[in-house]
């Protein structure tokens, strides 16, 4: 009904009202007080039109109740109540047209606060199912943290890269239990005794809110970079995107497929804190093709670059999860042992040079020998950094090419003294 219909619709009940009364008066039964029903149609008016209506309708009460008890001819007898009447309706039913009416406005006023709030949260419930849908068919893992770092969305990507249960997801853990799942399921390439370390760091991060990314290296060989947003509220947008592709053109040597010497250096500093702060055995080994040069100019430089190849396949086929194995140099290699003592370095390095010693290159069915020569150092409180380590491991290799080509040396007693001219061992 039209709001102009609402509002005549309420004087035009009264007058059938006030016509309905007369006739029953007159024909049927006198009613001794109408003025309740008046009530009721005022009332009604008000509540269907408005106040205005209410208050038409209570006009119309009033001039039936003038007609009805006014122009009686018992008015000024003292048991005729007619004049009492015709004052009280004068009163209460502007009053209740007014009331109601404003009841009404306000219930109405209501209703609209209601509904525009109801098609609000219905609008931001569609936003944030469509937001959610999206998350979901992304390919980065994301993962929502309130700020107490329990985990309110957690999309399929996440689920899918790290193997987490849908039944774990789904009663929001807190983050802390996020990374032991990934150290549970043993998908960090982290030594076993480093673990819980590694889990402390990567929760304080987070807490720390810290923005730099970080790049977890998978036990797969894969890498996930890691990136953290910190929320106004106070939690967190955690996005995990593996990058293993571009990680490794960024850090890979493209020859060899080991590390090359920037990306190196940046693991053996990482290696080199730790050192530092435990004091736990740190080695490195540096290793060199014997009579490269003869090797490049009696076959070519095509032979040459398979055997730097046939090299780094065999140091990365004979590496521990732990070891960092690159080549930092044309024919030269390195490769980094944690946890590892110098005597157990050499006896690795003397392995490793007896296996390339017994693996011919093979070029069109004729084998290529190949012998490396190996020089071991361990890390000392004493010494500065990595570049001091690499120093005297190359004074070690030095010492192997001197000494005959084709050996493992290990570090020299003098660790001060200058490394040899490399190029006249090569």
């Amino acid at each position: 009904m039209s709001p102009r219909w609402r509002w005549i619709v309420g004087p035009l009940s009264t007058l059938a009202t006030a016509a309905l009364v007369t006739l029953v008066q007159q024909y049927l039964h006198p009613i001794p007080n109408p003025g309740a029903i008046f009530f009721i149609a005022v009332m009604c008016s008000a509540y269907i039109g408005g106040t205005g209506s209410g208050l038409v309708a209570a006009a119309i009460a009033l001039g039936y109740a003038a007609i009805h008890f006014l122009g009686h001819d018992r008015l000024w007898d003292p048991a005729y109540h007619g004049l009492e009447r015709v004052i009280v309706l004068c009163v209460t039913t502007p009053m209740i047209a007014v009331v109601v009416g404003l009841l009404k406005a306000r219930t109405k006023e209501a209703m609209h606060r209601e509904r525009h709030a109801r098609l609000a949260v219905e609008a931001t419930n569609r936003r944030l199912v469509a937001l959610q849908a999206a998350h979901d068919e992304s390919h980065t893992g994301i993962v929502i943290l309130d700020q107490e770092l329990r985990a309110m969305f957690i999309n399929r990507a996440f689920r899918r890269l790290w193997n987490l249960p849908d039944e774990i997801a789904d009663r929001q853990p807190p983050f802390v239990a996020l990374v032991y799942h990934g150290r549970n399921t043993h998908a960090y390439a982290v030594p076993e005794e480093r673990l819980d370390e590694y889990v402390a760091e990567r929760v304080r991060r987070v807490r720390s809110g810290d923005l730099d990314p970080l790049d977890i290296k998978m036990s797969n060989g894969g890498v996930m970079r890691l990136e953290c947003s910190v929320l106004p509220a106070g939690g967190r947008m955690l996005t995990y995107m593996p990058v293993t592709d571009l990680v490794q053109r960024a850090s890979t040597d493209v020859l060899s497929g080991l590390f090359n010497r920037r990306h190196f250096l940046e693991l053996a500093d990482a290696e080199w804190s730790r050192f530092g702060r435990y004091e736990r055995p740190l080695t490195l080994m540096i290793l060199d093709i014997d009579l490269f040069k003869a090797i490049n100019d009696r076959y070519g430089h095509d032979v040459g670059d398979q055997a730097i190849a046939h090299v780094a396949a065999m140091c990365r086929d004979r590496k521990r999860v732990s070891d960092i194995v690159a080549r930092v140099g044309g024919e030269e290699f390195a490769i980094l042992l944690p946890e590892t003592a110098l005597d157990s370095a050499v006896l690795v390095a003397d392995r490793l040079r007896k296996a390339i010693a017994e693996t011919p290159l093979m070029i069109a069915g004729a084998p290529i020998r190949l012998t490396v020569s190996i020089g071991v150092a361990e890390a000392s409180p004493g010494m500065d950094g990595v570049a001091a380590l690499m120093k005297q491991a190359d004074v070690a290799l030095y010492d192997a090419k001197h000494s005959g080509r084709n050996r493992v040396m290990p570090q020299p007693r003098d660790a001060d003294r200058p490394a040899g001219p490399l190029a006249l061992a090569s």
